[in-house]
């Protein structure tokens, strides 16, 4: 028994022994665990605890992104053409309407009351409960915007019904607006929004309140100055430079509090066009109801005083944002009304060549005296081609009754002596066929050459080619802002001045950034003399009992001009493309002018009556001296 007891002992002091043994290896690998776990924290804490407050920070700090407001536009004479309105919103702040209980439950209580305050002010568009929640989960640290753009009235009714609701606010917000509404529209342009996804500074900002950019005309030409007219300065362009805000939020997005101090943004410049827009408006009223262009400048250096393009659309349907359907009607609208005609529509110029076709013939030795007989036709090469001047008439006609009354069987019979290169080398010189450097977008127009002609048609320049384009037809189209350009030329002496339409640029405070520069690009290859026969046969045009432009004559001003009157379209669809390009003088200063009516009767009939209107009408000169000081 004894012997037994004694194994019985020690068998359990071997199971305690053994228990005691595991004990200590789990109790060793524990210690082991802990250690790693201290030194892995440790290391952690040590080579990476910045990389992780990083982290914490920008899980519990956002960037908020704040637009400034647009530059204005104004016309030469200080009429805003593009400006901004200051709107009010309401609008909800979530972390100051959270309720427990989560998302939902907040998304619930903000549609509640913005039903609640609908009925107040009669509206029934306002964010639903799917709407609300679709801007918590992406941008809960933002206000809502609930009922944009209220009038006093509904200012007045909120303001009394939110008096006791938490997290409302009354906030204002700038709209681009254009007060003239069509007035200048293509020169104008329009802006919008940006595309927040795409923005260059996207990433810099958790919250991205996108500017307002230009897409056309002015607005997209000086939306960033320095990339478009060259200004050396840190001047902006009509788009602000952002502001921003740095805020702390909570755990599930709610802005907890604002941390720094807040950015402001920095205003955009505003732009002073060279266009008067009481010229524009009197251009514009011409061409109501036409399909054409007026282009206006001063004579002395280029400055657009007016550029009209009919039809034109209204600015004011492009802010907020276009409407599909209005773009639509513009697009489906024969008269192509998004087409700025007045620089980017091409067309052949027809007689408003000849002065620059007979200051060539002058260069190449031609006697002005030269009387050449007009039948009433001409043939060349089998091709017979009418000349309406002497339709019923024959006559010998000299350089000055060419141009008076638009002879074709002169300028044919004159050219074929002087040859096709001479009369090439003098349109070159008057920038045919190429771009004038006006700010906005222009076509450049086609110039005629052999190589043209072959590579079009696969067939050599001839005699023919020669006679059209002595009246301005065949390989040759010119945009109406080209023909006041060279109008402008013949004008005052030769030089072809660059087309300006911006005259200068300021900032928010008044401080001038940047003047256009008076610049000629090029000058007529010809003597004063020469030029002054071409001027004389010119001021026959419109002076003249018989003048083919007679219908410009002026009681009060003495005007030179150039009818023209094209023909395009197939034979069995021939349609009339008609030009007027006149030139005067008023109060030391001269104005060239460009008219052209597609479908129109005829330069004379149509074109020339348009000019004189649009002298008369803002030149307003009076037939008494003395009261000429009371007027412009």
């Amino acid at each position: 028994m004894k012997h037994q007891n004694r194994f019985r002992n020690r068998q359990q002091i071997g199971i305690l022994d053994d228990c005691r043994f595991r004990i200590i290896i789990l109790a060793m690998l524990m210690l082991i665990f802990l250690c790693v776990l201290i030194f892995r924290s440790y290391y952690l804490q040590l080579h990476h605890g910045e990389e992780h407050r990083a982290k914490i920070a920008k899980q519990s700090i956002r960037r908020i992104r704040i637009p400034g407001r647009r530059g204005n536009i104004y016309s030469a004479d200080g009429v805003v053409l593009a400006g901004n309105r200051t709107i009010y919103d309401l609008v909800f702040y979530p972390e100051g309407m959270r309720e427990g209980g989560g998302i939902r439950r907040t998304a619930d209580a903000m549609a509640r009351s913005a039903g609640k305050l609908s009925g107040v002010i009669g509206r029934t568009e306002y964010p639903g409960k799917e709407d609300i929640l679709r801007h918590l989960h992406i941008s809960p640290g933002m206000p809502l915007t609930v009922f944009p753009d209220l009038n006093l009235k509904e200012q007045a009714l909120l303001f009394e019904a939110a008096r006791d609701m938490k997290g409302m606010e009354l906030q204002s917000s700038v709209q681009r607006i254009y007060p003239q509404n069509k007035l200048a529209a293509h020169i104008i342009g329009y802006a919008r929004k940006a595309e927040a996804s795409t923005a260059e500074d996207r990433e810099e900002f958790f919250y991205y309140q996108p500017d307002t950019v230009g897409k056309a005309g002015i607005e997209a030409v000086c939306d960033r100055l320095p990339e478009t007219i060259g200004i050396r300065s840190e001047g902006l362009g009509l788009r602000a430079y952002p502001g921003r805000q740095v805020v702390q939020i909570s755990n599930v997005g709610f802005v907890r509090k604002e941390l720094l101090g807040k950015v402001e943004p920095v205003h955009g410049n505003n732009v002073y066009l060279t266009i008067d827009s009481r010229a524009q408006k009197i251009a514009e009223n011409l061409l109501e109801g036409k399909v054409g262009a007026i282009v206006v400048l001063d004579a002395d250096n280029g400055d657009i005083i007016c550029s009209a393009t009919a039809p034109a659309y209204d600015l004011k349907e492009f802010t907020p944002r276009l409407s599909p359907e209005y773009y639509r009607s513009l697009l489906n609208d024969p008269g192509k009304p998004l087409i700025n005609r007045a620089a980017g529509g091409i067309y052949p110029p027809g007689s408003t060549l000849k002065p620059l076709v007979c200051l060539a013939l002058l260069k190449a030795g031609i006697d002005p005296k030269e009387t050449v007989f007009c039948s009433g036709s001409y043939d060349v090469l089998g091709t017979t081609i009418r000349c309406l001047a002497h339709r019923y008439t024959e006559a010998d006609v000299d350089m000055e009754t060419a141009l008076e009354k638009s002879c074709n069987s002169y300028m044919i019979n004159q050219s074929l002596k002087a040859g096709f290169p001479g009369i090439a080398a003098m349109l070159k010189h008057a920038g045919i066929g190429s771009r004038t450097g006006v700010e906005i977008g222009e076509n450049s127009g086609s110039f005629p050459s052999p190589e043209a002609k072959k590579k079009a048609y696969g067939i050599p320049w001839n005699d023919v080619d020669t006679a059209l384009l002595s009246m301005g037809q065949g390989f040759i189209s010119m945009t109406p802002l080209q023909l006041a350009r060279y109008a402008a030329a013949m004008c005052n002496g030769g030089k072809l001045y660059r087309p300006h339409l911006i005259y200068k640029v300021s900032d928010r405070f008044g401080e001038d950034l940047f003047y256009r520069e008076v610049k000629c690009d090029s000058e007529l290859d010809v003597s004063p003399e020469q030029l002054a026969i071409v001027r004389q046969g010119m001021f026959r045009v419109v002076n003249a009992p018989r003048g083919s432009g007679r219908r410009a004559k002026s009681e009060h001003l003495t005007i030179y001009g150039k009818t023209g009157t094209a023909e395009v379209g197939s034979r069995n669809n021939r349609r009339n493309i008609t030009h007027f390009i006149a030139f005067t003088s008023y109060r030391l200063r001269n104005y060239a002018i460009a008219v052209t009516v597609e479908d129109g009767a005829g330069g004379g009939t149509t074109c020339a009556p348009l000019a004189l209107q649009f002298f008369e009408r803002f030149l307003r000169p009076q037939k008494d001296a003395g009261n000429q000081d009371k007027e412009i």
